[in-house]
């Protein structure tokens, strides 16, 4: 009994002893959470800064960092549980402004590639009916060339015409004129002219027989020669 009893108060002792501990510690372990709370909430804030998110998600990034400046203010004060609150609902928000800045990025990237699209559609539609359009005016342009090719020749052979017209009303007019005016006749003169010319001949002589020698002896004869001369004259 004398042992029991010396024990009883050494119990009873180290009881009030860790009663007195038990705030001390919960007060340690609340300002380590709420310390740990805060850090991580504003490593999710500077995190989503980093990559944007307060530029997809301005207005959750901006509520997230409400709420961890009043975490921080809480805890100055020794409101550690509230701190702890705070700073957890901090976290969340900036949570969800960084699905939503992810959601709103991935949003603006469809998006972005649905214009790039709808713009090559468009510059490819665009290049077609160019090309159509091109292609009409190179059409068009050999249409027109045909006919001017074509108006040529017909210039050309209509001057030929032209030219035949012309000779043959030249020549049309000069009939008609040959048989208005018919040539002058032809009027030929002829003149004759006489000549007499002289000429010897040889005339018989009687000589006698005794060994006569016989010469002939030439005399002369008048002859005549006619010359004749034809003139004719043209109008």
């Amino acid at each position: 009994m004398t042992k029991f009893n010396t024990l009883t108060p050494n119990l009873g002792l180290a009881a009030l002893l860790a009663a007195a501990m038990l705030p001390v510690a919960a007060h340690a372990g609340e300002q380590t959470r709420a310390e740990a709370a805060i850090a991580a909430a504003q490593g999710k804030i500077d995190a989503g800064d980093k990559i944007g998110v307060a530029q997809q998600a301005p207005e959750l990034q901006g509520q997230a960092r409400q709420a961890l400046l009043s975490a921080q203010d809480l805890l100055s004060h020794h409101q550690k549980r509230d701190a702890i609150a705070a700073a957890q609902h901090a976290g969340e928000l900036a949570d969800q402004a960084l699905v939503s800045a992810n959601s709103r990025k991935a949003q603006a990237d469809r998006d972005r590639r649905s214009d790039l699209k709808d713009v090559a559609v468009s510059a490819q539609t665009s290049a077609a009916d160019a090309n159509a359009r091109a292609s009409s005016a190179e059409a068009a342009t050999a249409t027109a060339n045909n006919r001017a090719d074509a108006a040529q020749q017909a210039t050309m052979s209509a001057n030929n015409r032209a030219e035949v017209a012309e000779q043959s009303s030249a020549t049309a007019n000069a009939q008609a004129d040959a048989l208005r005016n018919p040539p002058a006749p032809t009027v030929t003169s002829v003149a004759v002219t006489e000549h007499e010319t002289r000429t010897a001949t040889s005339a018989p002589m009687h000589h006698r027989v005794h060994h006569v020698v016989r010469r002939h002896t030439t005399h002369p004869v008048l002859a005549k020669s006619t010359t004749t001369v034809v003139t004719t004259s043209h109008p």
